[in-house]
């Protein structure tokens, strides 16, 4: 018999791992949590949450009388997390510290003269949130080609200054080919 010998960097990343351990403590104190999109991408841990009662909702206005929201690891938008507080009070934010810090380096460093750069998905809910806290122009690339296209299509990109950011799950290769 084959042996498998599991990595010890095996597993979830400190902020997924950090917000599995708090909805799974969120669940055994109230009954009515609900998560503000999939806590995670993982089918198993979302499973595993719903057989608990844990209802996913995709807008704050879904949530009932007494519901918990619970945002998840990916964080939201910008918008999106003004309505969370104002329905919900005491709602737990369960983004990772790392996409969080990238929300305040966007917000406190982009503005209406300068250019942020995103390295990610477009599609993918950090990048839109991301996106979210820019105070100007944003652009978002997931390769060398879309981000030499970006600078063909703005001559005039750099010049009052770029913000460069990264999604926590980009490749570091394709980010380094890339600066």
């Amino acid at each position: 018999m084959q042996r498998i010998t599991l990595a010890k960097s095996a597993g979830f990343c400190f902020g997924v791992n950090r917000a599995v351990n708090l909805l799974e403590e969120l669940v055994k104190k109230n009954r009515n949590v609900c998560t503000l999109g999939p806590i995670i991408h993982n089918p198993q841990v979302i499973k595993h949450f719903e057989d608990k009662g844990v209802r996913i909702i995709d807008s704050p206005n879904e949530c009932k009388d007494g519901d918990l929201i619970v945002v998840r690891t990916h964080g939201i938008p910008k918008d999106m997390m003004e309505e969370v507080k104002s329905i919900s009070p005491n709602y737990c934010n369960a983004t990772c510290p790392f996409v969080t810090k990238i929300h305040k380096i966007v917000s406190e460093n982009s503005t209406s003269e300068n250019v942020t750069l995103i390295a990610g998905d477009k599609s993918h809910p950090e990048v839109i949130g991301i996106r979210s806290y820019c105070n100007g122009k944003s652009f978002v690339f997931n390769s060398e080609k879309e981000l030499d296209e970006i600078i063909e299509n703005h001559p005039d990109l750099s010049k009052n200054g770029l913000i460069l950011v990264s999604q926590t799950t980009f490749s570091t290769k394709i980010f380094e080919k890339c600066v």
